[in-house]
């Protein structure tokens, strides 16, 4: 690492509030001119130690050392008192991740699927909660069916924080948040063309090109597009994609970076979530029948339909005007819409003797604008033995949706053993309904301190104001205003071990109606956090070890009366032990290894004294990627995998879903400019189901996987 002086962010000089806050939105980016103009000589700064890693820029390999998600400043890892997790590029490709969920399956604590093959979501929890999903700093996600899924490939990594981070983010559940890197610019020219075909049909083809544009650099670009066409392992549901992200960089100096990116996304498929009933899945068919195919299709071949549509423009700068000071804005403007449209079994589903369900339709169409923006000014200062990383911020965030829905009930009976489609009623135009316009705004000012003392001591200060207003067309508003805060401390030992002690509070508007079309009250919660973090002397290896105890209140829960509606409890807590491990066992070995306890109650409310739905009491994981020569030709690499998902209960604690270990594994080679890799996921084609809820149905988990990539670099 670099000195304590060599460790502080390029600063910049301070801005007056008025040319920070302009239109009270955005940071001019015509800042830049004038820092063009400024000239300014750096002092000779002297190296002590391995230079800080650039937490935006690419990994090499698995072990992520610095991240910007906990702090919003570039931090290292180690020397963050919370507990934090980074899937890198090369981890996302070795495991041949097809998905944000899946991407997180070896992280500690972290339910990857929570609801299992679900097309209508990235579904995880982290430490028994719903963590908010963020791209680049900003929110992604608003609303419960206008979720598109991020196309994995556009991300350069992923980011897990666990515990309350709403002082810095304002949006962030008390379980964690998940902070998604978009790929950027690069100064190096570099290309490559993937192409992938796999079991259920699956073809994908992808590019990725980036480099300069112009002959000193100043100008960067980078195209990142990918199609997709396949069937999935539901029949008659398919699973086609576009996505289309160009984005171009402007670094006149090495003081000013200012990021455009645009984004075109169309996913075409349906609805992989059937919905199976208890009977004939975690409990026995009756009347002697076999277990149901969990391949059947519930809906109607020409009916079903899960679309997505974004639309999204993302701006991303920053410049330091000195030694100390530094500004940055990023802001996204997003315009989404979503066709869904699916036939499902009457609640709570049952099975009939024969084998017959009976069958509900339902269809939602929402549309959603959201305007998202985060200004920062950080300054650092002090002495050596005393330094001060102080952030200061203000946010802003408006999300506005509206749509259509219709429900029908009793549209017609499916025999799951031999279905036979077209004997359903169909829902008209003269069945929708408008959804009330709903607006959220949500204003917040933060300031967090990082203090660093003797080289030995960290301390953490974090307070944040929220403005939070949920206005309905027609029905409830609500107005909240909240103060959250954070505080943390650790202790550097000589040796490479540095335990902390850390407690935060969150706050979650949630920008949603439930099915009466009532706005939902916020989500509260703390967090008392304890860990430990060691870093061998001289080795790349990384152990961390936390405890934690949390509460939150008016968590969402599955309504057991309406499968569409949730409900909200009164007071939950969560207790648990997490164990994460990153080895280097030798240049070309890596192995990842991780193991969480997680105790939930429903404290106050619904089901009280119950478990919470769908959070597994254990979970555990290794992964071992080598990289191998055979008969002295270079180039060989294979990767295993084991996860181990515990047992989960439904929410009353009724009925309990089985656990499971599931098996994974990759070959590849590369020679020159060409690479090959093969990846098997849930090797034994084991059939699971993620989660079993108190309402009757039962989610099925994804069975096996078979991917063979091809991917040519220039």
């Amino acid at each position: 690492m670099l000195s304590e002086k060599c460790t502080r962010a390029p600063r910049v000089s301070s801005l007056t509030a008025s040319a920070w806050l302009t239109s009270g939105l955005l940071l001019t980016p015509l800042l830049a001119p004038a820092a063009q103009a400024e000239t300014a000589t750096l002092g000779a700064i002297e190296v002590t130690g391995e230079r800080l890693e650039d937490p935006r820029a690419p990994v090499d390999g698995y072990r992520a050392k610095t991240a910007l998600s906990a702090t919003k400043t570039s931090t290292p890892i180690a020397e963050t008192p919370q507990a934090i997790s980074v899937v890198t590029r090369q981890q996302m490709e070795d495991q041949g991740v097809t998905s944000v969920q899946e991407a997180l399956r070896y992280s500690a604590g972290v339910g990857a699927e929570q609801f299992g093959l679900d097309s209508r979501g990235d579904w995880q929890s982290i430490r028994g909660g719903d963590p908010v999903i963020f791209l680049d700093g900003m929110k992604k996600g608003f609303g419960f069916y206008n979720r598109p899924r991020t196309e994995p490939y556009t991300l350069e990594r992923i980011e897990i924080v666990r515990g309350p981070s709403s002082v810095m983010f304002g949006q962030g559940n008390v379980g964690g948040i998940i902070n998604l890197a978009s790929k950027r610019p690069l100064a190096e020219q570099q290309s490559e063309l993937s192409l992938q075909v796999g079991n259920n049909g699956r073809k994908q083809a992808a590019i990725d090109t980036t480099g300069p544009l112009n002959a000193d650099g100043t100008l960067l670009y980078r195209l990142v597009a990918l199609g997709r066409d396949s069937d999935t392992q539901v029949k008659q549901v398919e699973d086609n994609r576009v996505v289309i992200a160009p984005s171009i960089t402007w670094r006149p100096s090495d003081r000013t970076d200012w990021t455009l990116m645009a984004l075109h996304q169309e996913d075409r498929g349906g609805s992989t979530t059937q919905f199976l009933p208890h009977a004939g899945t975690v409990k026995p068919a009756p009347n002697g029948l076999p277990d149901i195919p969990i391949d059947v299709f519930m809906s109607e071949p020409d009916f079903d339909r899960y679309d997505t549509k974004e639309d999204a423009v993302t701006s991303l700068f920053s410049h330091r005007f000195n030694d100390t000071w530094a500004v940055r804005q990023n802001l996204r403007y997003s315009e989404s819409e979503v066709t869904y449209q699916s036939i499902y079994p009457s609640f709570p589903p049952t099975l009939r003797d024969n084998g017959d369900i009976s069958r509900v339709a339902y269809a939602n169409e929402p549309n959603l604008k959201s305007l998202t923006v985060d200004n920062q000014v950080e300054a650092v200062f002090g002495p050596d033995n005393f330094t001060h990383t102080v952030i200061a911020g203000l946010d802003y965030q408006r999300a506005e949706s509206d749509g259509r829905t219709a429900f029908l009930a009793d549209i017609g009976d499916l025999n799951l053993y031999n279905p036979v489609y077209g004997n359903d009623t169909r829902i008209t135009d003269a069945d929708y309904s408008d959804i009330p316009e709903n607006t959220v705004r949500q204003t917040g000012a933060y300031l967090q301190d990082q203090v660093a003392i003797n080289e030995r001591w960290i301390a953490v200060l974090g307070l944040r104001y929220d403005n939070a207003r949920n206005k309905t067309e027609g029905g409830e508003s609500f107005e909240d205003n909240e103060v959250t805060t954070r505080a943390g401390l650790m202790y550097k030992t000589g040796f490479g071990l540095s335990p902390y002690i850390s407690y935060s509070e969150s706050f979650e508007p949630i920008n949603a109606l439930d099915a009466f079309n009532q706005p939902f009250k916020p989500l509260e919660g703390e967090q008392i956090e304890l860990g430990a973090k060691y870093q061998p002397r001289g080795s790349a290896s990384f152990f961390t070890a936390t405890v934690y105890d949390l509460q939150e209140k008016n968590r969402r829960a599955p309504d057991p009366a309406n499968p569409n509606n949730q409900i909200q409890n009164g007071k939950t807590e969560a207790r648990g032990v997490e164990l994460e491990a990153y080895m280097a066992l030798n240049p070309g070995w890596n192995v990842l290894a991780s193991y969480a306890y997680t105790d939930t109650e429903v404290k106050e409310g619904a089901n009280e004294g119950a478990r919470l739905a769908s959070i597994p009491e254990h979970t555990a994981s290794a992964w071992s990627q080598h990289d191998f020569a055979i008969a002295g030709i270079p180039g060989f690499r294979a990767g295993a995998g084991v996860r181990y998902v515990g047992s989960s209960w439904d929410g009353a604690d009724e009925l309990k879903t089985p656990a499971v270990t599931l098996f994974d594994a990759m070959i590849g080679y590369g020679r020159g400019n060409w690479d090959l890799s093969l990846n098997v996921n849930n090797i034994e084609n084991e059939t699971y189901f993620s989660t079993c809820l108190a309402r009757g149905d039962c989610f099925v988990g994804t069975k096996r996987t078979v991917i063979g990539s091809v991917t040519y670099k220039f």
